[in-house]
């Protein structure tokens, strides 16, 4: 079944057998625990032989590694052997709904479907169905990429948004008693993953009817203010992996002849897990901003003095205590002064700049620590999940600490229609244990 109003398909998902060990089989999203090599070590002790999703996946931490090639071919025999040796049991064409018991104790529930990778436009300013919430990184991009080239089997950890504050697309069909395919702990203290098959043409065809009202004209003008609008779903997690499989599935169209070989071709649709940004397991979460290896009193000066140089008006507010700050920030913010803390040498401030050109603060923190090292090619930008890392690393001599401000869940949607995507690495879906596990697969007809 297709929609092709919303971009929406019905995948037919490949699971393991049921006497194969789901616990060694699901291993979580590969860019996680990028700095951590001693975590995959043990998920390569617990996996041992057995079959796993680690066989399928190149986890990030060995990308600087030597014999990438390698790597990358073993990931696509691997595949081949999967399906070779029966380790999946017959295709299921359905949706899947995901129970997610987070190691938080947290509930984060979702749905297992196909999106048409022709209503996507990676770029910040697209308009289409299906849109990035933030930009990416080439060498990513082009890992996952190569990876996906040649895949024969499609293996997901991609997480993408639906705005539904009122709960009424995803939460109510826990209510509905669909049939348990899937209830496992997962390994590493991830959680517990329970799945559930929606098969029924009435009860999936419902489910896109609900899908497709938010993209009524009327629906989009009350809830964002805008016209001619059609956003639909935003990219939560995975991003670099659904833009890879678009510019796989692109060379693969460019050598089909026949249109309708094209039209329902595997490789044009990726599956992803849908997910209510409301929900109450899902936590929006800001990605700071470190600068390491600069004199971060001489850092905070250099930054204004190239902000004035430039047109807009810079300057350092210093403030004694966190609650200051953040009281500060808000009596001066505005749409024409963006306020960006930081922690140097111990010390707390606002670098207050008027008159910016970005339009919001994210973009104009990018853009200002883009400014920053262009000049200064020795200092290095980290990312940072967590205040309390800004807190500790902003103490050092030789670190200067951004705070990206909390963004709202009402505010998602809305910026990205408004502004475009957010710059790449602003924001994130709770904490690295709590990313999505590779479970299930699909053929991409190869």
């Amino acid at each position: 079944m297709f929609f092709d109003n919303i971009a929406l398909g019905v995948p037919k998902i490949l699971l393991p057998k049921p006497e194969i060990d789901c616990e060694k089989w699901a291993v979580i999203a590969c860019d996680q625990y990028v700095h951590d090599l001693s975590y995959w070590e043990e998920v390569k002790r617990v996996v041992g032989n057995a079959p796993s999703t680690l066989d399928l996946i190149y986890p990030e931490v060995y990308l600087s590694d030597d014999g990438h090639k390698e790597r990358i071919d073993r990931v696509h025999r691997n595949m081949k052997r999967f399906v070779a040796d029966g380790v999946f049991r017959d295709a299921i064409e359905g949706f899947l709904l995901v129970d997610r018991v987070l190691p938080s104790g947290k509930s984060r529930r979702g749905l297992v479907v196909a999106l048409d990778l022709e209503h996507y436009d990676s770029r910040s300013q697209s308009k289409t169905l299906i849109r990035t919430t933030e930009g990416t990184y080439p060498k990513n991009l082009e890992a996952r990429l190569e990876v996906r080239g040649n895949a024969s089997l499609e293996c997901p950890h991609i997480l993408v948004l639906i705005d539904d504050p009122k709960r009424e697309i995803i939460e109510p069909l826990f209510e509905e008693g669909h049939p348990t395919i899937v209830d496992f702990e997962l390994m590493m203290h991830g959680g517990r993953l329970k799945y559930q098959l929606i098969d029924s043409r009435e009860d999936i065809a419902r489910i896109a009817q609900k899908l497709a009202r938010r993209i009524a004209p009327d629906y989009i003008r009350e809830k964002y203010g805008v016209k001619n609008e059609t956003l639909l779903y935003a990219m939560g997690d995975g991003n670099h992996s659904f833009a890879a499989a678009q510019k796989a599935w692109q060379k693969i169209k460019s050598t089909l002849g026949d249109a309708i070989d094209a039209a329902r071709h595997p490789a044009r649709y990726a599956i992803v897990e849908l997910i209510n940004l409301h929900g109450d397991a899902i936590d929006i979460e800001p990605i700071h901003r470190v600068i390491t290896r600069v004199d971060p009193t001489a850092a905070c000066n250099a930054m204004v003095a190239l902000h004035n140089e430039r047109g807009a008006r810079a300057r350092l507010e210093m403030v004694a205590s966190t609650e200051a700050q953040n009281r500060h920030m808000a009596e001066l913010a505005s749409e024409s002064t963006h306020c960006l803390p930081y922690r140097a040498a111990g010390n707390l401030g606002i670098l207050v700049i008027e008159n910016p050109s970005q339009r919001t603060i994210p973009e104009t923190m990018e853009a200002a620590l883009d400014l920053f090292t262009r000049e200064n090619a020795e200092a290095e930008v980290g990312f940072i999940h967590g205040a309390d890392v800004i807190d500790e690393l902003g103490n050092r001599s030789d670190a200067l600490g951004f705070y990206l401000p909390p963004i709202s869940k009402d505010s998602v949607f809305e910026s990205i229609v408004r502004y475009g995507a957010y710059p790449r690495k602003s924001i994130s879906i709770g904490h690295a244990d709590e990313k999505r596990y590779y479970m299930e697969c699909r053929s991409l007809g190869r």
